[in-house]
């Protein structure tokens, strides 16, 4: 409920939670485990690379809790970065947030979400074309419609896909334990099963564990990534110790879910399958009920999940990161009218457009006249993501910060920008073209600065 007085604080730590989680458990977990399985020699290694990847989320999560409470208020990495290093920084943060971080996840994910809703409904990944570029806009738009429409009916409806789709992936896990028992002796059979969903692809040389926990470490660290969401709603935490208390256990809970299912997936499919199938959830559901008669049953089951997975990561998207831009627009950096929240309806109705509208028309686009690859744009955009939490860690130390949360900090700064790092030896071309995204904002900040005499981007 609204807070008595003011009628503002209406988030609770559960409500903060769900957005963490719906900000992390996506679509990354229904696929990054066969590219973490190609990467490392041994079943305990990929497990290894999960608790690792968990070990790091969960440190990350602790510096954004400690952020928040010293740095209250909206808009997140922002705010932080804002209070520790200034305007400039923080300003190149919510300029690849709105422009490309955020956006291409929803035309990225919007993808995603018809595909698996082709598998759902008519048992077939539909043919890429308009049909998917329409329907994704039309999700995008109603969910920034939802989401104008106030801030209890955004998180409610991002309450009940955060609970459903954890509750699917938490229903793998428990089907995957029930079930293997009677599978292991046939498990080879399913991974015969699982490489007919698509051609196996050959596993690399042994890396040994060094070099295998490296190479998965940037699609673990994709999968985790996302926990930041909670605290760019901060403003409207009915108190300080809700968006912690949501941010950490968030984090508690994928982590659990991450581990959990990848061993459901062992178990189901062996290492081998799980090394011969791109679709490792699909083939793990498949491989769960085959025995049964049931393996295509399971399989529009499985999409149905993704699909809400899906669903629920896109109005993750047109609920939290408009915040982001409200708080960028108070601080003189974006446009004034987002600077205002609705008197009843407690969100930045301009800012909700603003983000959905240029997704919308991102979509429009990139699929329509360039038909650009995406995947390559995003994989830039890990790479700038990753610079930003190396900063939120500094941030923490820049903020005299003390104790347990200087350490954290300090750690948490070192690993992210090994990640970012990492990313550049992964795929350099786009971690280029994410860079050029910064570039461009140094130079729109510089016009700013001398347009008006303050920052203004309407002027």
């Amino acid at each position: 409920m609204a807070d008595a007085a003011s009628g503002t604080k209406q988030l609770s730590a559960f409500d903060i939670g769900c957005i963490a989680v719906s900000g992390i458990l996506g679509v990354g977990i229904f696929f990054t485990p066969h590219r973490v399985a190609l990467a490392v020699d041994a079943p305990g290694h990929a497990l290894l690379a999960w608790v690792l990847g968990g070990v790091v989320a969960l440190v990350g999560a602790f510096v954004f809790a400690a952020l928040a409470r010293r740095v209250p208020g909206h808009g997140g990495t922002f705010s932080f970065v804002h209070a520790a290093f200034g305007p400039l920084p923080a300003f190149l943060y919510g300029w690849a947030n709105w422009l490309v971080i955020q956006s291409g996840a929803l035309v990225v994910i919007g993808a995603v979400m018809v595909d698996y809703a082709g598998v759902l409904c008519f048992g077939e990944v539909p043919a890429a074309g308009s049909l998917r570029a329409i329907v994704t806009i039309l999700a995008i738009l109603v969910f920034t419609a939802t989401n104008a429409a106030g801030l209890r009916l955004g998180s409610g409806v991002q309450n009940t896909l955060t609970v459903l789709k954890t509750g699917a992936v938490f229903a793998l896990v428990l089907l995957g334990f029930v079930v293997a028992s009677g599978l292991v002796a046939s498990s080879s059979a399913a991974a015969s099963a699982a490489a007919t969903v698509t051609p196996p692809t050959p596993p690399p040389a042994g890396r040994g564990l060094f070099l295998g926990l490296l190479a998965a470490m940037l699609p673990v660290m994709f999968s985790y990534g996302g926990w930041q969401q909670g605290s760019f709603v901060a403003g409207v935490a009915r108190h300080p110790r809700a968006v912690a208390v949501g941010i950490v256990g968030g984090v508690v809970v994928v982590v659990l879910a991450y581990v959990s299912v990848n061993v459901a997936f062992f178990a189901l499919l062996g290492f081998d399958g799980a090394r011969a199938t791109a679709t490792i959830g699909a083939s793990a559901a498949r491989a769960a009920l085959e025995p049964f008669g049931h393996g295509a049953l399971a399989e529009r089951v499985f999409a149905g999940m993704v699909v809400a997975s899906s669903l629920g990561i896109m109005n993750t998207i047109c609920l939290a990161p408009p915040f982001v831009l409200h708080a960028m627009a108070k601080q003189g950096l974006f446009l004034p009218s987002v600077a205002n929240l609705h008197a009843t309806r407690r969100v930045p109705v301009v800012g909700v457009l603003v983000q959905g509208l240029w997704a919308a028309l991102l979509c429009a686009v990139t699929q329509f006249a360039f038909a650009l690859d995406l995947g390559f744009l995003l994989d830039g955009v890990v790479f700038v993501d990753w610079i930003f939490y190396a900063l939120c860690g500094a941030a923490l130390l820049r903020l005299r910060a003390r104790g347990a949360a200087a350490l954290s900090g300090l750690v948490f700064t070192v690993v992210a920008a090994a990640i970012a790092l990492g990313a550049i030896w992964v795929n350099p071309s786009a971690s280029l073209a994410g860079l050029a995204v910064l570039a461009l904002g140094c130079l729109v900040f510089s016009a700013m600065r001398r347009g008006a005499g303050r920052p203004r981007l309407d002027s």
